[in-house]
């Protein structure tokens, strides 16, 4: 038995609580008590086999079924936050890829460019959410991992490319203080 004085009544017709009373009798329970006309609460509750309590209850529960009021506040509501779901879903075109990869990628390239791990790590607190981004050791561990995999590939090559060397400048101080001379920009 369905105690109805603490069910709430479905939002939607199709979840309504299945009764002994159609729908129809639920609402003219709530037409007799809202017609404010003496008797016609006795009068609809001896038709319709009930207490008067009940035809009262189901007047009751109509009205709140029906308050449009809250309905609106959600439906407003709801747009509100669907709206906002849209905005953030779409890709920003200032947007990075900030997965995990491409943190290791970029940590990798600016070491090899001469930036320290301390610096690379101020760089990742610049760009990523607060402490989603890694710390220097992790830094560290993965640009020593990048190296022994280059490593494989840098020591035959070094060795290959050390005998053709000829001259080799270790400092600008080498190269007369200048730029380095290539061979589509020599000095004239």
């Amino acid at each position: 038995m369905i105690d109805w004085i603490t069910t709430k009544i479905a939002s939607n017709p199709e979840d309504f609580p299945v009764t002994t009373r159609p729908l129809s009798t639920w609402i003219g329970n709530a037409a007799a008590v809202f017609s404010k006309v003496y008797g016609a609460v006795t009068h609809q509750a001896q038709q319709a086999g009930c207490s008067r309590q009940t035809v009262y209850q189901h007047a009751r529960q109509l009205e709140q079924r029906l308050d449009t009021t809250a309905h609106d506040e959600l439906l407003a509501e709801n747009q509100r936050l669907r709206d906002q779901v849209a905005a953030l879903s779409q890709p920003s075109e200032l947007s990075v890829v900030c997965d995990p990869a491409k943190l290791r990628q970029v940590a990798t390239v600016a070491f090899a460019a001469g930036v320290s791990l301390r610096q690379i790590e101020d760089v990742f607190e610049v760009l990523l959410p607060a402490g989603r981004g890694p710390d220097h050791s992790t830094i560290g561990r993965w640009v020593a991992d990048e190296a022994k995999k280059a490593k494989q590939v840098l020591v035959p090559l070094d060795d290959a490319c050390a005998k053709k060397v000829l001259n080799l400048a270790l400092d600008e101080i080498f190269s007369e203080g200048g730029r380095p001379s290539w061979g589509s920009s020599r000095r004239a």
